[in-house]
């Protein structure tokens, strides 16, 4: 499986595997500077971890993402790589993807999918929001 990666993730990962924010930055102050992007990273990132979760809530969900969205786009495109076709294998994951001058429209249907394989892919997205809400946590601690 491929590594999700971009120029924050290096500092997100610092973030999240510190024991509180001071401690993180004593060594890496320039960390400080990129709060805003990384809660700019975190937000459009949250934001396709919703949409997959309403994916395995209702089976078969449409959506869009912006082209400005640089890494919900990113994100997504990793999820539908490396986990939503390892998960549910091209059988059973049909993907229409139709773009706009500003958007890419995705249209994902599960439904063929036996249920141990719902039950992986909601256990890796509910992964992903707490460890954003981990990450949220202690920048927010960082700010107050």
């Amino acid at each position: 499986m491929d590594e999700y990666n971009h120029e924050y993730r290096y500092y997100l990962y610092l973030v999240k595997n510190s024991d509180s924010f001071e401690e993180c930055i004593k060594n890496n102050v320039e960390i400080v500077l990129k709060i805003p992007e990384l809660l700019e990273v975190v937000s459009q990132e949250i934001s396709i971890a919703e949409k997959m979760f309403l994916l395995y809530h209702n089976k078969c969900y449409g959506f869009e993402i912006s082209k400005s969205d640089k890494y919900a786009l990113s994100y997504f495109n990793y999820l539908r790589e490396n986990i939503l076709y390892d998960i549910y294998c091209k059988k059973c994951l049909d993907i229409n993807i139709s773009e706009s001058e500003n958007h890419y429209f995705y249209e994902l249907n599960i439904k063929k999918a036996p249920v141990y394989r719902h039950d992986l892919f909601i256990e890796y997205i509910l992964s992903e929001f707490n460890s954003y809400i981990e990450v949220l946590a202690k920048l927010k601690n960082a700010v107050v």
